[in-house]
C-alpha cells in the first residue's frame, strides 16, 4: 500500500529558528528581549495618553467656545449689542436719499447739486443724472449718481467738495478728474443711494 506523505511548511524559517536558539539561550539575551518589549510598549502607551489629552484639550477648548456663544444669545450683552446696532442702522438708513418718485429724486438732487455749485461760485455747471432701477436688496435700495461737469477754479471745487462732504445724507465722490485742455474743467461723478419714500 503506497502512503502519500505530502511535506510540511514550517511556520518560522530554519536560520530564524537557529538564531533565537543560539542568541537566546542566555538568560541575558531573555532579559534583554524582555526590557525592549517593555519599552516598545511603553512608548506606545505613552503616544497614546499624549494623543488622548490632545483630544480632551480640543473638546474642552470647543465645549468652553460653544458655552461662550450660548452666553452671549442669552446674556444682556447680545441685547445691548443688538441696540447699539439697529441704532447704527437707523441713522444710516436716515442718510438716505429719499423721494416719492425716481423722477422726483433726480429732479431733487439736481436742484441741491446745482445750487450747492452756485453757492461754490462754479461756473457753467452741467448736470445729468440717472437712477439704476435694479433693486435686489431687501429695502429697495437703488443707486442714485449725478454726473457734474464745470469750469475749474480751485476755490470753488473746493468749497463744493466741503458742501459735498458736510451734507446730512450719504454722498459718494465714486471719480473726479480735473482737465487743462482745451480749457480748466473737471468732471465728478457722484453717487448716493435711493430709498422708496413715503408716497403722499
Amino acid at each position: 500500500m503506497n502512503v502519500l506523505t505530502l511535506p510540511s511548511t514550517r511556520a518560522v524559517p530554519l536560520w530564524i529558528s537557529r538564531w533565537i536558539r543560539d542568541n537566546l539561550a542566555t538568560g541575558r539575551s531573555q532579559l534583554l528581549l524582555v526590557g525592549l518589549a517593555f519599552t516598545l510598549a511603553a512608548g506606545g502607551l505613552t503616544i497614546l495618553d499624549s494623543i488622548n489629552t490632545k483630544l480632551r484639550r480640543t473638546i474642552a477648548d470647543r465645549q468652553g467656545q460653544l458655552a461662550a456663544i450660548e452666553n452671549l444669545g442669552d446674556g444682556e450683552t447680545w441685547r445691548q449689542r443688538r441696540v447699539e446696532t439697529d441704532l447704527s442702522r437707523v441713522q444710516a438708513e436716515g442718510r438716505l436719499w429719499e423721494a416719492e418718485t425716481d423722477g422726483l429724486a433726480q429732479a431733487n438732487f439736481q436742484a441741491w447739486l446745482l445750487d450747492e455749485a452756485n453757492r461754490a461760485g462754479i461756473a457753467q455747471t452741467e448736470i445729468r443724472t440717472s437712477i439704476n432701477s435694479n433693486a435686489s436688496n431687501p429695502m429697495k435700495l437703488r443707486q442714485l449718481t449725478a454726473q457734474v461737469t464745470g469750469r475749474f477754479e480751485a476755490s470753488g471745487l473746493f468749497a463744493l467738495l466741503h458742501s459735498i462732504a458736510s451734507h446730512d445724507r450719504l454722498l459718494v465722490i465714486n471719480r473726479l478728474e480735473v482737465q487743462t485742455v482745451p480749457f480748466p474743467h473737471f468732471e465728478m461723478l457722484l453717487g448716493t443711494f435711493l430709498r422708496p419714500g413715503p408716497r403722499g
